[in-house]
């Protein structure tokens, strides 16, 4: 098996962050369009948090979105895995859910992805306040349905999301986790993928093996050496 890692583009075509606040949080939370932060590490990129103050409330959603172009393997994806490196975090939980922003081709992070996101987890792995580390890299590793998406769409397109806002549940305090999204070495945003071997493909002028029995009329099974090789 081969393993490949491919890492998001450039910040707004391959990975980042919408954000959405107000005083009502069925609006913030159900919102169709947010604003696009262009920052490449941002405290706030998952979040699901209230602040209260003397005007009232204040409801904070915060999306972090990410792309990766696998089309350029060719084989057969068996697994995968997606890694951010992670920064503060405070009361926060991160899942991974399935999305439809960039276009689903890597187009630039529009404000009007804020809710194009579904509530179909990728991952198995959720991360709390007392698992994620800062400065370090996460690993979200790919569930089933998301590997067969991989292998048929040629991308994936996964969203960061807290669970709680992905239910809707009314936060009580500000809860939110960081993502560094560094612009160079192997602590980028990525997905890294095992996938077959390319090889040999066992296939000969268009001609399968299996269909092939002999060798200028000699049977392959009679053949023990080409050019004194055996």
């Amino acid at each position: 098996m081969a393993t490949t890692t491919i890492y998001a583009t450039t910040n707004t075509t391959g990975r980042g962050v919408i954000i959405a606040s107000g005083g009502d949080w069925d609006d913030v939370v159900t919102a169709t369009t947010g604003t696009v932060i262009s920052s490449t590490s941002y405290t706030f990129a998952v979040r699901a948090g209230a602040i209260s103050g003397r005007g009232g409330t204040q409801y904070f959603v915060s999306r972090t979105f990410l792309y990766f172009d696998v089309s350029s393997i060719t084989t057969t994806i068996t697994a995968a895995t997606v890694k951010v490196y992670a920064s503060a975090i405070s009361n926060g939980k991160v899942g991974m859910y399935g999305s439809t922003a960039f276009g689903n081709n890597g187009t630039a992070l529009a404000a009007t992805d804020f809710d194009n996101v579904t509530g179909t987890l990728q991952s198995s792995t959720t991360y709390t306040d007392l698992t994620w580390t800062p400065n370090a890299l996460e690993s979200f590793p790919l569930n089933a349905t998301a590997i067969t998406a991989l292998n048929s769409n040629g991308y994936g397109n996964y969203s960061l999301r807290n669970p709680d806002e992905v239910d809707e549940e009314t936060p009580e305090l500000d809860a939110y986790a960081g993502i560094n999204f560094q612009t160079s070495g192997t602590n980028r945003a990525q997905i890294v993928i095992t996938h077959a071997d390319p090889g040999y493909p066992n296939i000969v002028n268009s001609v399968a093996a299996a269909s092939i029995s002999k060798v200028n009329a000699t049977a392959t099974a009679n053949i023990s050496k080409i050019n004194s090789v055996s």
